[in-house]
């Protein structure tokens, strides 16, 4: 990568113990992804690029293999500064099986993490930003053959829960899901403030919440924001990472702790990882080493200490066992331990002014680990050499979110213009009504198909201000209409076509 400003963005242990590496390419020339394959000993046996090239953005944010070697990957596509969640699914060769791409009324949405389940599938988190203080998050799961088997969207029965950000999701020993992330809630001393805590919600293996937990919602001066969670070796207890803020009168702090949840999302313990007045202190991820030791990738700095990324060694109490300092930067890693207990941090190394994406690989010591020596069959699923090649993640299936499934039986506003446009996704005879037409001047309807093409045009009729069209005959896709006066544009709005 060392023609690109290349931020890694995940790892994965692929199914034959060599590696997954994911990331972007920034800025957005040539706005790809990239995954890479490598063997044990990080040498790269494969890699792809993931977009379509041009004015379109494809961002990949995390990955996911199974033991069939099949790989999930999800993010997001942006055109023209309108994004929409995207699942990709390879198989053991890196060939594309199918894709999914997310219809919302957000401007702003995004999947941000995916786990494989048991039945061949995958789920995925995610997020949209409606406006700065209205967010949504949701879980859909996918059936192996990419069918979209439910959808979920989450909103906290506790009025005081606020502009909830939910980014990890787990696959739960009961076939459930955990949601990581931190939400706003009021001081109970001063309601008009509202303070970030750690946030975990608890689904059934439909997606049907058992539980939320707030951590110190019961206090104003501690607080935090969660990034990551784990069940422990043991299936008896949650381990989360955190950045714990302090925020009193005689205390302003954020250090790098753990939090204990017991399996109905009890708290168990809070554990700070250092103690001080530190600024930037966190752990963003980690991994068990076995029942009683964790490894992970932190950071914490003050002004007598500089920023440095570390790799540290910790008990499930919080104590540090031992620390490595990788580069001195904040940047954090991804964390990962082997089959044979060794310890993988892939890290973004910025000391040149870009983003080099370096893979660690480490003794429970904090040493370099040796080269393996013995040979290694990879890709074994693979009946064939894997190219490294361009994955474009064309012909996706459409989903349309669940707000929009609700406004197919009437009509709803567009973005701009006073644009109406029902039912939405639509099969046969589309209305669109504009109500913001002058008497006594020509207007037109145009529909664009996701690249850009003229797919059709309708001249208004002399004073009325709806319109019908048949997309009987559209493929299966996203559309937008306009509609001008002359070179003027009056309302814009998207919809989907859906068989």
């Amino acid at each position: 990568m060392d023609n690109y400003n290349s931020p890694g963005l995940d790892l994965d242990i692929a199914y034959d113990n060599g590696y997954l590496l994911s990331g972007w390419i920034i800025p957005n020339y040539p706005p790809y992804s990239w995954l890479i394959k490598t063997d044990m000993n990080g040498d790269v046996l494969w890699q792809k690029f993931i977009g379509w090239g041009g004015n379109s953005v494809t961002g990949i944010s995390k990955i996911s293999m199974n033991d069939k070697g099949e790989i999930f990957l999800c993010g997001g596509v942006m055109e023209d500064s309108d994004s929409n969640p995207l699942i990709i699914k390879l198989n053991a060769c890196g060939e594309k099986i199918w894709c999914s791409e997310l219809i919302t009324t957000s401007k702003d949405d995004f999947f941000f993490d995916v786990v494989c389940t048991s039945d061949g599938g995958c789920a995925s988190l995610i997020y949209g930003a409606f406006t700065p203080f209205v967010n949504r998050t949701g879980i859909l799961k996918f059936s192996s053959n990419g069918d979209l088997l439910w959808q979920q969207y989450y909103q906290s029965e506790d009025p005081g829960v606020g502009a909830p950000t939910l980014s990890n999701l787990i696959l739960t020993p009961d076939e459930g899901f955990l949601m990581t992330g931190s939400c706003y809630f009021p001081d109970p001393d001063n309601p008009t403030l509202a303070w970030l805590h750690p946030y975990y919600v608890k689904t059934d293996s439909l997606g049907n919440i058992e539980w939320e937990t707030i951590v110190h919602q019961e206090t104003g001066d501690i607080g935090g924001d969660a990034f990551m969670s784990l069940i422990n070796p043991s299936q008896t207890c949650f381990y989360s990472c955190i950045s714990h803020y302090y925020h009193s009168d005689t205390l302003y702090t954020t250090r790098p702790a753990i939090v204990k949840l017991d399996l109905q999302g009890n708290v168990e313990g809070v554990y700070d990882l250092v103690h001080g007045n530190y600024d930037l202190g966190k752990i963003m991820t980690f991994d068990f080493l076995n029942d009683s030791l964790l490894t992970g990738s932190a950071s914490w700095e003050n002004e007598e200490d500089e920023p440095q990324s570390r790799v540290i060694v910790f008990d499930t109490l919080g104590y540090i066992t031992d620390s490595l300092t990788l580069i001195n930067d904040h940047f954090m890693g991804f964390t990962k331990t082997t089959f044979n207990d060794k310890i993988l941090i892939f890290i973004d190394d910025h000391t040149s002014g870009q983003f080099d994406p370096t893979l660690f690989k480490l003794t429970q010591d904090l040493e370099q680990d040796s080269l393996y020596t013995t040979p290694f069959v990879y890709d074994s699923l693979c009946p064939y050499q894997i190219a490294s090649d361009t994955i474009v993640p064309d012909d996706c299936g459409v989903i349309v979110g669940i707000e929009e499934d609700d406004k197919t039986v009437g009509r709803y506003d567009g973005k701009t213009g006073g644009l109406e446009i029902w039912p939405n996704p639509c099969r046969g005879m589309l209305n669109v009504e504009c109500l913001m037409l002058n008497e006594g001047r020509d207007y037109k309807l145009s529909i664009y198909d996701i690249f850009g093409r003229e797919v059709e045009e309708i001249k208004f009729p002399d004073k009325q201000d709806e319109v019908q069209i048949n997309v009987e005959g559209y493929p299966t896709g996203i559309y937008l209409a306009v509609v001008k006066d002359g070179k003027s544009y009056i309302g814009t709005a998207k919809f989907v076509v859906a068989r």
